[in-house]
């Protein structure tokens, strides 16, 4: 679990464009995110066990100085995410899609934020994947994610899941070759190939997925949720979503 002290959250808005609310306003003083493990660079920078940097990081900062909070980050498995917000032990959690949910959400869902794009990885280069004309390929997943799209595949056979805990293992099994392909979001891909030469970069072969994602509010959170709803809104709206997204990786 990460706090930030009051002028580093102070200089985390001033630098996103977010005019903070003034901190008397604010019931209770610290906003807690749920951060789940399966997060990778460029998203999630992780230092010594604690978020230090990355889209979804500056994105937390700016969504706790429009609420007028000091952010708290409580890094959790994928798994208990959904169960923390249902029990108020966290009061938001950012990028969460409702193409990933059979059931009830977990919260109360925000304003579209962040578009993700799910590919299909392989070492080499090459046209697009026939899946469900495969027979048992490995592909490598995020434990516990949901890939709707290939549902029917998984459960034919044509590919078989090969679970890791988050996207950078996902993409380090293929690149070992301990799997045949992945999936991974876009950004990851781009941001794993960055420094890599030619001949170590991985390749996407075919989109998977878009999704939407939200900002989701926990319906027991302390705080009250149209404050947290108006401070998602304002983080769209004034632009400082756009000034992360458009920053290069």
């Amino acid at each position: 679990m990460l706090n930030l002290n009051r002028r580093q959250w102070l200089a985390a808005g001033t630098a996103l464009g977010v005019a903070p609310l003034s901190p008397a306003q604010a019931l209770p003083s610290w906003l807690r995110f749920a951060v789940s493990d399966t997060w990778a660079a460029p998203y999630l920078v992780v230092s010594s066990g604690a978020p230090v940097g990355g889209l979804l990081y500056e994105l937390m900062l700016a969504i706790a100085a429009e609420a007028g909070a000091r952010p708290q980050f409580v890094r959790l498995p994928n798994q208990r995410v959904d169960a923390a917000l249902l029990s108020g032990d966290v009061d938001l959690h950012c990028m969460l899609s409702a193409q990933w949910y059979e059931g009830p959400l977990p919260g109360r869902l925000g304003p579209p934020m962040v578009d993700l794009e799910d590919v299909l990885v392989m070492r080499g280069p090459g046209p697009a994947v026939e899946l469900q004309a495969q027979r048992g390929l490995r592909v490598g997943t995020v434990l516990g994610y949901r890939y709707e799209s290939l549902l029917d595949a998984f459960a034919s056979g044509a590919l078989v899941r090969e679970d890791a805990p988050s996207q950078q293992l996902v993409m380090e099994k293929l690149r070992l070759g301990r799997t045949e392909a992945a999936i991974v979001d876009r950004r990851v891909l781009q941001h794993f190939n960055r420094d890599r030469l030619a001949g170590d970069r991985l390749h996407a072969r075919q989109r998977i997925a878009h999704t939407v994602t939200h900002g989701c509010v926990s319906s027991r959170s302390a705080w009250p949720q149209e404050r947290l709803m108006q401070a998602l809104e304002r983080v769209v709206s004034s632009g400082a979503l756009r000034r992360l997204l458009d920053r290069p990786a």
